[in-house]
């Protein structure tokens, strides 16, 4: 897998911060912060079946956004990074004190070695710069007996095979790169794969986004009422573009 340019991986950031400025507190509460309350309980319950946590357990979400999880846990000491914390910050009228939420790149995590008990990386590798690199820092600063908590969309082939000829013809004619927020479209055996190299999978799922949709059916049924025909029209053969992969895992020495 080459690693993208850092070109690239701005065009992306900045498409990123476009994205949230369209946001404001009453929409980002209306649109985000109930499910990732939701999301927050559900995996505090979830994770009871691989780890114990403690008011002293330390969990870090990397790439958080202006909110998300790490935000509504009942217990422990919640940290974040994000490459655009201090935008978000500025932007949102939020209550951050909870939160030791730093301005960083996963591919360089300012805490020290065996530091948390949990890592947390949802739907954030195919934004980054460097997949290998995050990989190696979270385990870098994840505990032995720690849990790397991972999740991301995956890329079914077909659509992967449609984006390389769409792709093109897009760029040709808007001037606009094709799913321009994420440099890299992964397949489900390539996230695999990249977990393997550094951490021991205890628990894996595929098709399943926590307060989103809980199996396929579901995801159909969403696909179905967007209002896009390019949307609905392929979720008819079961053809969904991305659909989620979730990991619970241990590092390996």
């Amino acid at each position: 897998m080459k690693k993208v340019s850092d070109k690239r991986w701005e065009i992306a950031q900045e498409s990123e911060r476009e994205y949230w400025d369209e946001f404001d507190n009453s929409k980002l509460i209306e649109e985000e912060v109930n499910r990732h309350k939701e999301k927050a309980k559900i995996l505090e319950e979830e994770w009871k079946k691989v780890i114990s946590l403690n008011e002293n357990s330390k969990i870090l979400q990397i790439g958080c956004g202006p909110e998300d999880v790490i935000d509504y846990f009942s217990k422990g000491k919640l940290y974040a990074i994000d490459p655009l914390a201090d935008f978000y910050k500025k932007k949102f009228n939020l209550n951050y004190k909870n939160v030791t939420f730093v301005q960083a790149r996963g591919e360089e995590i300012p805490f020290e070695d065996n530091f948390f008990d949990i890592v947390i990386l949802a739907n954030v590798l195919d934004h980054v710069e460097d997949p290998r690199k995050v990989l190696s820092e979270v385990k870098r600063v994840l505990k032995k007996e720690g849990i790397f908590h991972f999740e991301n969309l995956f890329y079914q082939k077909s659509f992967i095979a449609a984006s390389k000829v769409w792709g093109p013809i897009k760029q040709i004619f808007t001037g606009n790169l094709f799913n321009v927020h994420h440099p890299y479209m992964f397949k489900l055996k390539e996230l695999q794969k990249l977990i393997s190299e550094n951490f021991s999978i205890i628990y894996e799922e595929v098709g399943r986004e926590i307060a989103f949709y809980e199996n396929l059916e579901e995801l159909k049924k969403i696909k179905l009422k967007e209002p896009k025909l390019t949307t609905r029209l392929p979720a008819r053969f079961g053809l969904y573009g991305t659909i989620n992969y979730m990991v619970f895992s241990r590092k390996k020495d």
